[in-house]
């Protein structure tokens, strides 16, 4: 097996064992990958593999609500392996990453006909407004 995919592996089982979706040895990925950013979008060839054999198995033998089956193979977070979605999620706002879930989106909606959803937006840290002005008369 190749470094690139022992390393996925670990990465994916301690985000599973541990629930958490972080990378772990984040060394490792960038030193293996490049940057994290490749990391992620190998992660996500792997998650959208998955998908496609799942929809292709669906084309196959067609349930009787083909789109809610599809939504629901690309919402399952057991697609492509337990902690990958959740890592994926976790990490959408990455510029790379997010574009190419847009790209995979797309091509559903094209191909198939079928809307699937969009990721949740992550709440975002905001400073209290006092935070910001930490000095009198500061603007």
């Amino acid at each position: 097996m190749s470094s690139k995919f022992l390393l996925i592996r670990e990465v994916l089982t301690e985000a599973a064992r541990t629930g958490r979706p972080e990378i772990t040895r984040r060394g490792d990925v960038e030193a293996t990958f490049g940057s994290i950013e490749s990391f992620l979008l190998a992660l996500h060839h792997r998650w959208r593999t998955a998908l496609f054999a799942r929809v292709d198995n669906l084309l196959e033998d067609a349930p009787a609500d083909f789109d809610a089956a599809v939504v629901a193979a690309w919402t399952d977070p057991t697609t492509g392996g337990r902690g990958l979605r959740a890592l994926l999620d976790a990490h959408a706002d990455s510029p790379a990453l997010s574009a190419a879930q847009e790209r995979e989106r797309r091509l559903v909606r094209q191909t198939l006909g079928v809307e699937v959803p969009s990721p949740a937006p992550r709440p975002r840290a905001v400073a209290h407004p006092a935070a910001r002005r930490w000095w009198r008369g500061a603007a």
